[in-house]
């Protein structure tokens, strides 16, 4: 990039929240270049008239350590009136960002996406076949991963205990993205240290079919396997199979 150009670093808060932003960084990459600052605002306003949410440019803070000019970042919709339609004529809303990251969390883990989309998952890593009865339970809020040295922490979306016959034989932790979001730099290293010791699904949601159909991307760090459990939670399929014996 040319020394005098605006340069605007995307953050995941706008990739998650905007598939006008999410297609366009899938096509030129997360950092954006404009030749001022009025340009990269311009710009700005475009995506959120084309996405679902607003985004906007925000200033870098002197500690920061990056060589962008400025961040291009979601953000929050004001408050709206009352609206003037009566209640029975409808009321059209916005999805906000927490509601469209949600909806990719629902469809994994609510319902019947425990039996389907999870434990298809599962059981292709564990070579598992049908006729293996396995149950999944999910934990919605598992503890935060940090690591000294990485600024912040990762929380993962959920975790899940995979068990056989009642017993606990693998252990994933999941990261949902909804739309086009990717990992923001610092996300990966602290998903990959995490791996080291418990495997992480990362599973990418498009929800463009809905209501008709979804569907799931499936990303894996670190390993696992029925013989080698990767954390002291875990129990291997080996273990299970010698206390049937």
């Amino acid at each position: 990039m040319a020394a005098d150009e605006f340069q605007v670093a995307v953050k995941p808060s706008a990739i998650d929240r905007n598939s006008a932003v999410a297609e366009l960084v899938a096509s030129a990459g997360e950092r954006l270049a404009y030749a001022t600052e009025g340009d990269a605002r311009t710009a700005a306003a475009e995506l959120t008239r084309d996405g679902e949410s607003p985004v906007r440019i925000q200033a870098v803070a002197p500690q920061d350590d990056t060589d962008a000019d400025a961040y291009l970042v979601g953000a929050s919709r004001t408050r709206g009136r009352l609206p003037a339609a009566d209640p029975d004529d409808g009321w059209q809303f916005g999805v906000d960002a927490s509601q469209y990251g949600a909806l990719g969390e629902a469809l994994l883990t609510a319902g019947d996406g425990v039996t389907r989309p999870l434990a298809l998952y599962v059981r292709h890593d564990l070579d598992l076949g049908p006729e293996t009865s396995l149950t999944i339970d999910v934990e919605e809020a598992p503890p935060a991963v940090s690591r000294p040295g990485i600024e912040g922490a990762w929380q993962p979306d959920c975790a899940l205990a995979v068990a056989v016959a009642g017993r606990t034989v693998a252990r994933y932790l999941c990261e949902v993205k909804t739309g086009g979001g990717s990992l923001e730099r610092s996300q990966r290293e602290l998903i990959e240290y995490a791996a080291r010791e418990t495997p992480v699904i990362l599973a990418r949601v498009d929800v463009s079919g809905l209501p008709r159909e979804y569907e799931i991307a499936f990303e894996q760090f670190g390993t696992t396997s029925p013989d080698t459990p990767t954390d002291a939670a875990q129990r291997s399929l080996d273990d299970w199979a010698g206390d049937e014996d």
